[in-house]
């Protein structure tokens, strides 16, 4: 190992250590060292990785993400538009780690990545043509990477994704802890990941799966591993979407804890023309969660030259509970302009909805316990819900529901064995709707 103090890097946590950091990198990688950060507390803008890097922070190392976002962090690179992606799937250069095209990839040690909740909030920064980018820097970003492992650390503060994977393969995380205000984990376009006995804290989503158009192709998001996480949320908790343009395909998801979760603690979307197939979900427990399993297929076709409106098929979900008691917790922040905290579950049921034109096929739900507030005292039977079909894929995207339970619709082959829903105050909906099933 080779200390980047040797380089000149000084632990004072106010020294900014850009350039000594990024020497022992470049040394490091050519001599196939580790980069060793010992303890103490180092301030530092934009890394550059290489292939064979190895960053090890031992404990009571802490690496800080520079506040002076503007100058010591790469702007956004320049991409022409149209974007059919959002921003920060966009651009890459605006991190703290950066790499490309590279493999063997290591993040390891007991120490910690704090990015210090910088926000920018300043139109300045990103033009007035796009004041949705009023984020701030991610934490680490690997684009066509290969053969990558984060374990073991402790991520805090980003205010943009914290780990972002587009096109990558082979990927470890594991014993990761995340305390963000953005998506915690986020794979895109990815294949044969794994991701592990991680717990997860954010303001937007927590593990979330993306097939984005970033890389100007359709590529899907496959061979995923989800397992013993724990996840708390202000928006979904584990999630496949919303940019779904190729889609997902293979994904097991198992033995997680979902906690204090506003939206979804299970969330299935595909909204742009993706294939969402072959998913395994089991042995899930949930506290206080808005929505406990939200599977929805929309037609928002963000992307070029998506001509179908996609397909969901092949989902079984087994051995799930989720109880209450509904209240509200201290969430992390999600954006600059709303810094309140205090949040509460926005309780909708259960829902799997197709389109008319393409059914959601092959669905199965067995073992299921699920404890609603209930409280509703008018039936609304007969009532109409929307079908909202170009709309934002997201739980409360119908409104409030005619089922307490679980609301199916425009399904095909749909198996439901040993389920349960239990209203904590009485309720004068049905439990169980279908339409078009």
């Amino acid at each position: 190992m080779i200390s980047v103090t040797e380089f000149g890097a000084v632990p004072d946590g106010k020294t900014l250590c850009t350039e000594n950091i990024q020497a022992a990198i470049n040394t490091c990688f050519k001599n196939g060292e580790k980069v060793f950060f010992p303890k103490g507390r180092y301030l530092s803008g934009t890394l550059h990785l290489h292939s064979n890097t190895h960053i090890y922070l031992e404990e009571g190392a802490v690496l800080l993400g520079s506040k002076n976002t503007r100058d010591d962090f790469l702007p956004d690179e320049f991409r022409p538009k149209p974007l059919f992606q959002d921003p920060s799937h966009s651009f890459y250069n605006h991190s703290l780690f950066v790499g490309k095209n590279c493999e063997n990839i290591t993040f390891s040690g007991l120490g910690a990545i704090d990015m210090q909740s910088a926000w920018e909030m300043d139109d300045r920064d990103f033009g007035k043509d796009n004041p949705d980018r009023r984020r701030g820097v991610k934490t680490l970003t690997l684009v066509e990477c290969r053969n990558v492992t984060v374990k073991d650390l402790n991520f805090l503060g980003a205010t943009d994704l914290t780990l972002y994977f587009l096109g990558c393969e082979d990927v470890t995380v594991t014993n990761v802890n995340i305390v963000g205000h953005i998506d915690g984990i986020s794979p895109d376009c990815c294949k044969n990941v794994t991701i592990s006995n991680c717990n997860v804290t954010t303001g937007d989503d927590g593990i979330v799966l993306k097939s984005s158009y970033s890389m100007c192709q359709h590529k899907i998001c496959e061979d995923v591993i989800i397992k013993n996480c724990t996840v708390s949320s202000r928006c979904s908790a584990i999630k496949l979407g919303t940019e779904s343009n190729a889609g997902y395909r293979n994904i097991k998801i198992s033995g997680c804890e979902i906690n204090n979760t506003r939206l979804s603690g299970l969330a299935l979307e595909i909204a742009d023309g993706g294939i969402l197939e072959n998913i395994d979900i089991e042995n899930i427990k949930m506290r206080n969660v808005g929505t406990p399993v939200f599977i929805v297929h929309t037609i928002r076709k963000r992307g070029p030259g998506i001509t179908e409106n996609g397909v969901i098929r092949n989902i079984h979900i087994n051995n799930v509970t989720a109880t209450g008691p509904y209240e509200p917790w201290e969430a992390q922040v999600h954006d600059y302009f709303h810094p309140e905290t205090l949040q509460h579950p926005e309780v909708l049921a259960s829902s799997i909805s197709g389109i008319k034109a393409q059914k959601a096929e092959n669905i199965a739900l067995s073992n299921i316990y699920i404890e609603v507030p209930g409280g509703e005292t008018d039936s609304m039977k007969g009532f109409a819900v929307p079908e909202n079909e170009d709309g934002y894929p997201e739980n409360s995207m119908f409104g409030k529901l005619p089922a307490y339970g679980l609301f199916c619709r425009h399904c095909k082959g749909l198996t439901l064995k040993n389920v349960e829903f239990k209203t904590l105050s009485p309720d004068n909906r049905e439990a169980i709707i279908f339409e078009d099933c």
